[in-house]
């Protein structure tokens, strides 16, 4: 099977045209990608033919959640991938397991594909609490095929700065020591180290931020990976 390239545009992109150029200029590879898009523009790509996923999903079914997305109107509209648990989530709105496998559920019993993200923070990392801390987030989940997690040290996020090949190497064994599920990575994946983390033995793929937003930058990332 492939390796999985997701691209998390996060809230860049935020007009048309800008829409409109980034998918003109993957238009030849975009079916080697998974795009997680601002929500408004979900069905913009997915009317392109991308395959899409969104970076939230309620916790609830239905009913008078101001600001919620569904996962009955995410997979009505055609999306196939929801995001869940990345640290800005948890950070902000305070997420933690027993909501996260509320999303989880959400996610899977509306044949939507799943990406977990976990990982630690720099103090945790400094205290030697990496293990600790993907055995707290993934503890108690009841998680399937369908749920793939996506290893994502907080303090690598955004920063330039990445975890070395033998530390990626030793979270995924461990992850998958814990549960039966494809690993991804995230945190500062670029044109200059795709090269490097592409040679981790048992990843699944990464999932990708700001650079990916930088074409040529992904496209070396797709020639490198696939």
């Amino acid at each position: 099977m492939e390796k999985m390239i997701i691209v998390n545009q996060k809230m860049y992109l935020n007009s048309l045209s800008e829409i409109e150029n980034f998918q003109n200029m993957t238009e030849d590879f975009k079916d080697k990608l998974i795009v997680f898009p601002s929500s408004i523009y979900l069905k913009k790509y997915i009317d392109m033919d991308f395959i899409t996923g969104s970076q939230n999903i309620s916790a609830e079914k239905e009913g008078d959640y101001t600001g919620e997305i569904s996962g009955k109107s995410l997979k009505n509209l055609g999306v196939k991938y929801v995001m869940i648990g990345h640290h800005e989530m948890r950070k902000r709105y305070k997420e933690e397991n027993n909501l996260i496998q509320r999303k989880i559920d959400r996610a899977l019993e509306n044949n939507l594909k799943a990406i977990l993200c976990i990982g630690e923070t720099i103090e945790e990392k400094i205290n030697g609490k990496t293990e600790e801390v993907i055995k707290r987030e993934l503890e108690n989940l009841n998680l399937n095929e369908n749920v793939y997690v996506s290893y994502e040290p907080i303090w690598a996020i955004g920063t330039h700065i990445t975890p070395t090949k033998e530390e990626i190497e030793a979270a995924t064994k461990y992850i998958k020591s814990l549960k039966k599920v494809k690993v991804l990575y995230g945190g500062s994946v670029s044109d200059e180290n795709i090269e490097i983390l592409n040679q981790i033995p048992d990843l699944d793929g990464f999932l990708i931020g700001s650079s990916a937003l930088q074409i040529s930058s992904l496209k070396k990332i797709i020639e490198v990976v696939l």
